[in-house]
Order: C-alpha cells, then sequence, then structure tokens
C-alpha cells in the first residue's frame, strides 16, 4: 500500500509540474473618434498617438477620448517617449518635414542631425543611442559614442532595406521592420546585420516592431495580423481577431496594444496561460 501511495505521489508530481506557456488572446476593442493612427506609445494608463492623416499627436485615455491635442505635425510616424523623475520627453518623426520633433513640457525644438533625412517614419532612443528609419532614404541612421552611422541601402538582400518604417533598440542590437521587404532585420550595434525574421511567413508590409525581453511583435499591415516571434526569430503565434490594417504594436505589462489605422481602434490582447498536451 506504502508503495501505491508513493506511485500515485510521483505521478501527480509529474503531472503538476508540466510546462504552462501563455498566449496572447483578445479582449477587447476601443474605438479612436476621428482618429487614424500610426504610431503608438503609452504614459501610464494613457495612450500617445500619432494621427498622420489629420497631421497631428493625440493622448487618449483607456476608453479612446482624446485629452490632450499635442501640437501640429506634418504626418508624424512612429513615435517614441523617454519619461524618468527629471524629464518627459516626445520624439516625433515628421515624415513631411524631414525631421525630428522634440517636445519637453510646452518647449517644442528639433533634434539636430549632422544628415539629411527623407521622410523619417520612426526614432527609437534607448540611453544615449538614437536610430531614425530613413523611409525614402532605404536605411537607418543610427548614433552612439557621438557618431552617426548610415546603416544599409536599397536592396532586398539581408543588409538592405526597402522603405523601412520602424525601428527599436535594445540592449545589444537594433531591430528594424523592413516594411516592403516584407521582414524584420536585426543589426548588432556595429553595424553588421545578424538576422532576417518573417521571411518565409507571408508577410504583406511589415510596418510596426515591437521587442520585449522574450519576444518580438511584428504588424502585418495588408493581411490584418500581428505575428509574434521568440528572439531567435522563431514564430510562435499569429493573432487576428479584430486586427484591421494594424501600423503599431506595444507591451504594457500583460496587455498588447495594437493600433488600427483603418477603423480607428486600439485592440488589447491579454496573456492567457495555456498548458500544452505533452
Amino acid at each position: 500500500m506504502k508503495l501505491i501511495y508513493v506511485l500515485l505521489s510521483v505521478v501527480l508530481l509529474g503531472c503538476s509540474q508540466q510546462p504552462v506557456e501563455t498566449d496572447w488572446t483578445y479582449e477587447k476593442s476601443i474605438s479612436l473618434d476621428g482618429i487614424n493612427p500610426i504610431g503608438l506609445v503609452s504614459d501610464d494608463d494613457q495612450y500617445i498617438l500619432s494621427d498622420g492623416d489629420h497631421n497631428r499627436v493625440v493622448k487618449v485615455d483607456y476608453t479612446g477620448e482624446i485629452t490632450q491635442t499635442i501640437g501640429e505635425f506634418e504626418r508624424p510616424m512612429h513615435l517614441d517617449y523617454v519619461k524618468d523623475k527629471s524629464t518627459q520627453r516626445l520624439f516625433i518623426p515628421e515624415y513631411g518635414k524631414d525631421s525630428i520633433a522634440v517636445i519637453e513640457g510646452t518647449n517644442k525644438s528639433y533634434l539636430s542631425i549632422t544628415d539629411s533625412l527623407d521622410a523619417p517614419a520612426s526614432i527609437s532612443m534607448f540611453k544615449d543611442e538614437i536610430a531614425i528609419a530613413d523611409f525614402y532614404n532605404h536605411r537607418v541612421l543610427y548614433f552612439s559614442n557621438g557618431t552617426w552611422q548610415s546603416l544599409g541601402s536599397e536592396g532586398k538582400k539581408l543588409g538592405q532595406f526597402y522603405y523601412p518604417t520602424d525601428v527599436q533598440i535594445m540592449e545589444n542590437y537594433l531591430y528594424i521592420a523592413d516594411a516592403y521587404n516584407d521582414r524584420a532585420q536585426v543589426w548588432t550595434k556595429n553595424g553588421e546585420p545578424v538576422m532576417e525574421i518573417g521571411m518565409n511567413d507571408n508577410l504583406k508590409a511589415a510596418t510596426g516592431i515591437h521587442v520585449t525581453a522574450t519576444e518580438l511583435f511584428l504588424t502585418d499591415f495588408e493581411n490584418d495580423r500581428i505575428l509574434i516571434y521568440d528572439r531567435m526569430g522563431d514564430l510562435k503565434q499569429i493573432i487576428e481577431k479584430g486586427i484591421d490594417k494594424p501600423t503599431d504594436v506595444i507591451q504594457n505589462d500583460d496587455e498588447l496594444i495594437i493600433a488600427n489605422y483603418r477603423k480607428g481602434e486600439l485592440v488589447f490582447y491579454k496573456k492567457t496561460a495555456i498548458k500544452r498536451k505533452q
């Protein structure tokens, strides 16, 4: 009898230790009245959106109501927002003005760049580093250690771009949405391309990218979906429910927020525990 109890305990322990993973599941959509969002960043429990069709940047609350209009801009694109104890700075690429606006409080200035932009589509800030997706120049401008580098050229090969639209700097790498090559690229900070992601996944216009410690999210604009990869570039999940011409995506705690350009919406997904069959 004692042996039976021991064996039963081992079986139960084995069952309790089955790996539990998480998937992203649809939660809700909120309407954005008169807003066609392109870029999306979070500010605590509110969201800052670039509304390129209406040449403005707005802040909305969790119901989608506009709480603040942040100036007028010439087709603002993918934003970045830097907030710490001493400062709050919003960086706004002006696609129609070939410049990067910087909003700090009520002050507006422009980022000094020792090169010419042609329709900047995105900016990413990381410590003292800056990266800009330079759309019509088919490149990424990267600033580090006081020096600007021009990364890439027009083309289809790894290390070349065809209208890059979004960029994010992480601790060791740069991640770029190479929109009309229908893929993402990963570069070292020494200017070396090391990986392409999504080449076999039938993407059509990879317009937005968001990277966390464990996942990479890529918007598939024309196919109305988000593709979710691990950091090694392996596809984990595809989400489609509620998604219509997505332009940007961010993770905020355990929520995934997607900017629906066509419908003028924010779409929310949440992490749900999934027990995989062994």
